[in-house]
């Protein structure tokens, strides 16, 4: 495993090896970068069996370096899963000055666990720090071909309720997930700017978004050519933004029905096909009548009215969920584990690519 990490790094632009010695022992191996200034970036220390001393032990070595070649991030990984105290020790790592990763039950076999390591740690790297798409190039190459999935989110007056959604999409176990988030923009140049590559993306959300503020050319492009024809997804959110404009800009056949009023009642998800999102609780949501009832998958409470529809387009899907994800319409909801876990569900039940 520490080979196989060394050849990682070296691929993807670091400086790495392994057993590097520090003051109160090695660090099982290392990337190094040398921008903006030369410091260790990574550390991992891999280990086969679970003990709080062990775990302990990792944080005091790394601990014992000077602040300015601290790692970055600490990685520690775990051939087997923690059956306890785990929370506590995420814990006490939060408060230490450096970020710590427990990446656990990785198992035995070394190409398994390899690309289940990568994809959890820049997962979480990307929490943290913008990954480049030239540096996501190099990591389909490593280990992650057709497991990187380049999403492109838009909408929202400000970054904040964007990352309501983001942070919920953040909880993958078997791809890579890529963000680009872009608050609404009302300069239609700006507009253009950030709307002229679409076709680099595989999935597009449009939250709580107008079209008016959208470049409309640029999506129905995208429902063209990338979606039909390619299998990509389009996602829609709820709220103010979704508006009755929809139905003309892109086209019902599009979309899988019509978008109609928003209501302010606040509605609960009654029942699911599949159980997504069952129990959560919207302050507000928007009509939508669909041409192929069999594509509604979640119901509100009041009157049956479709919480979440898959609408079936060329080779893609065209999904709308018809309330907010942002504080308008999702409070309490967009705070909890079951929202996460429903839009977890979302990605890998019904996005083309990921199931």
């Amino acid at each position: 495993m520490q080979e196989k990490f060394v050849n990682y790094g070296k691929a993807l632009g670091f400086e790495a090896e392994t057993e590097v010695k520090i003051p109160k022992g090695k660090i099982d191996c290392v990337w190094k970068s040398e921008e903006p200034v030369s410091q260790y970036f990574i550390a991992f220390e891999f280990e086969t069996a679970i003990t709080g001393s062990q775990v302990v032990e990792n944080l005091v070595k790394v601990l014992s370096l000077p602040a300015q070649i601290r790692p970055r991030f600490l990685v520690q990984i775990y051939r087997d899963e923690f059956n306890k105290n785990r929370e506590y020790i995420e814990k006490v790592s939060t408060t230490l000055p450096l970020i710590v990763k427990l990446i656990d039950g990785v198992g035995d076999n070394v190409k398994e666990a390899s690309s289940r390591i990568i994809i959890d740690l820049f997962n979480w790297i990307a929490e943290y720090a913008e990954l480049p798409l030239n540096f996501l190039t190099k990591l389909e190459k490593i280990e992650l071909k057709g497991k990187v999935i380049k999403t492109f989110h838009y909408g929202e007056p400000q970054r904040t309720h964007l990352d309501y959604l983001d942070k919920a999409l953040r909880y993958p176990k078997n791809y890579l997930l890529w963000i680009k988030s872009v608050p609404k923009e009302q300069d239609r140049n700006k507009i253009l700017t950030e709307f002229k590559s679409l076709d680099k993306f595989d999935v597009i959300i449009l939250s709580d978004v107008s079209p008016e503020y959208c470049d409309r050319d640029s999506v129905r492009n995208f429902l063209e050519d990338e979606v039909k024809r390619k299998g990509k997804s389009m996602i829609l959110t709820g709220g103010f933004g979704l508006t009755k404009r929809y139905n003309h800009e892109l086209g019902g056949e599009n979309l899988g029905g019509d978008i109609g009023k928003s209501s302010y009642r606040t509605v609960k998800i009654a029942r699911s096909n599949d159980d997504v999102g069952v129990g959560l609780t919207f302050g507000g949501f928007n009509y939508f009548k669909p041409y192929d009832p069999d594509e509604v998958t979640a119901y509100w409470d009041k009157n049956n009215l479709p919480a979440l529809t898959v609408h079936k387009l060329g080779k893609g899907r065209v999904i709308i969920f018809t309330s907010d994800c942002s504080p308008a319409w999702g409070t309490p909801s967009i705070k909890t584990e079951g929202f996460r876990e429903m839009w977890k569900q979302i990605m890998e039940k019904y996005v083309k690519g990921i199931g």
